[in-house]
């Protein structure tokens, strides 16, 4: 058994994939386990960008009404702890190893991979802590993902982007049939989505389920600086702290989200914890300003989608903006790269330890980047190019990662003079 928790993080790690999709294997697991995933009323939450942000605007303003809110989000930030938390305080070390052991002949019974093990372990810790309400991140795609095994109150799908694409589908609406594997029986859906033919997509496996289907309306800006972004939605003026725009439409959706809950479903939630929960927020590696003076932003836009939804917030920042980038392998790098061309004056491509991470020199060929391989150099190197500007770190979530727990803390302590 596991005597540290290092041990069995190493364990689940190794287990990242196991190659063969569905949920079978999971589902007899958690049959097994007494399904604790129908123990709390929850609401579960998709789409291509957004996800993690929309969960936390929902966590923040559900605790704020009073509510103990668990959340399980994907991939971990900080530590691996910080995918599973009740009121943003992640679970313990302790819990963690003490769930390992005590699941861990169900693990091997099944073959439950990391993803699988995660969700087992959050559904039972939601059901033991006898929390009100559990919000799931899908970790990808939807039909076939882990969490939908879940019966939810309410779906949201954020937005629909081509990413994933080796297994999600080529095209729109492959990927928005792919997320809208979601909808259950009756179970209303609300989507920031805009665009027809994903749409179409929501709109037809509905009516195939029954569900009430709701769209996000237009947000008006009302300011926008390097600190914050002030908009108006249906009838809340909301100051978002930090500078990405995107973030409105994250908001939005947790703004109709919420009352939907208050509304239709009986949760209490007042316009002034919707207010106060919203403006308290704060969801770390989302075009996060972690240093000023100069300005040094981390932001895991991985993918075309999420590095168009940066561009203007770049535009915003101190100038000149050197942005140090990474991806994975699948990714579609080349168009992410000419994006950030655009509007940042210097690139420099880098890479990082981790099994599905790309090397430099295939991330930049062809392209007028920079490449440096080491990702401490380059990030010194970016940060020598900025005394007056602003530093972009981005590309990848598993990246800014690194960089918040390794790197962040000697580029700043070795700045050259």
């Amino acid at each position: 058994m596991f005597q540290t928790i290092h041990e069995f993080i190493d364990y689940t790690t190794r287990r990242m994939s196991s190659g063969r999709f569905g949920l079978s294997r999971l589902n007899d697991a958690l049959v097994e386990l007494g399904q604790p995933q129908f123990a709390v009323p929850c609401v579960h939450i998709a789409g291509t960008n957004g996800k993690g942000s929309t969960t936390n605007f929902l966590r923040s303003v559900l605790q704020e009404a009073g509510y103990r809110v668990g959340s399980f989000t994907s991939p971990h930030l900080e530590v691996h702890n910080d995918r599973i938390r009740i009121n943003d305080i992640f679970i313990t070390d302790e819990k963690l190893l003490e769930y390992g052991n005590r699941f861990y002949p169900v693990f091997e019974k099944y073959g439950l991979t990391m993803f699988e093990i995660d969700m087992v372990l959050a559904a039972t810790y939601f059901k033991e802590e006898a929390v009100d309400i559990a919000l799931y991140e899908v970790g990808l795609g939807g039909r076939l993902d882990a969490t939908n095994l879940i019966l939810p109150q309410l779906a949201l799908i954020t937005n629909i982007g081509m990413d994933h694409m080796d297994y999600l589908g080529d095209t729109l609406e492959l990927i928005a049939g792919e997320k809208a594997g979601i909808i259950k029986d009756h179970v209303p859906v609300i989507t920031g989505e805009k665009k027809e033919e994903c749409l179409n997509v929501f709109h037809r496996v509905c009516e195939e389920k029954r569900s009430e289907l709701l769209l996000t309306t237009e947000a008006t800006l009302i300011a926008h600086d390097q600190s914050s972004v002030t908009f108006d939605y249906q009838g809340y003026r909301i100051h978002l702290k930090g500078p990405a725009l995107y973030q409105i439409s994250n908001a939005s959706l947790a703004i109709d989200a919420l009352l939907y809950l208050r509304d239709h479903l009986g949760w209490e939630v007042s316009d002034e914890s919707i207010k106060n929960g919203l403006e308290r927020a704060l969801w770390k590696g989302r075009f996060e300003v972690v240093h000023t003076n100069p300005t040094i932003v981390l932001d895991g836009a991985h993918n075309e989608h999420g590095v168009a939804a940066i561009l203007s917030s770049i535009q915003s920042l101190p100038q000149p903006v050197v942005a140090v980038f990474t991806a994975l392998k699948d990714k579609k790098a080349k168009g992410m790269l000419e994006k950030l061309l655009g509007v940042c004056d210097r690139i420099i491509v880098t890479e990082f330890q981790y099994y599905r991470g790309a090397k430099a020199v295939d991330l930049a060929d062809g392209l007028p980047v920079e490449v440096i391989s080491d990702p401490l150099e380059a990030l010194r190197e970016g940060l020598r190019g900025v005394s007056i500007g602003s530093l972009l770190i981005t590309g990848s979530l598993y990246f800014i990662s690194d960089v918040r727990n390794h790197y962040l803390d000697e580029i700043l302590e070795r700045r050259s003079p």
